[in-house]
């Protein structure tokens, strides 16, 4: 279902586990919307790692958490459906 959402439209990608849908971002992502769509549908960990401070997740992308990536071992996001 992840990769189903990749476009500007619909914009899902997986950090560390956690589903977030980035959709309602795009426009405010600092970086411009580039290279989050470039890395839509996928698990973007290894990417998201490299460019973005640990606590940036907690801070920004919390309240876009969605849900599981299937098969990881993370901790449901709360409030997630």
């Amino acid at each position: 279902e992840l990769a189903e959402h990749k476009t500007a439209k619909s914009m899902w990608l997986a950090i560390d586990g956690i589903v977030y849908d980035m959709t309602p971002f795009l426009d405010d992502h600092p970086g411009g919307k580039r290279l989050p769509l470039k890395y839509g549908g996928t698990d973007a960990s290894e990417v998201w790692h490299s460019m973005h401070r640990p606590e940036i997740l907690a801070e920004h992308a919390a309240p876009l958490a969605i849900g599981v990536l299937a098969g990881s071992r993370a901790a449901p996001p709360t409030g997630a459906p």
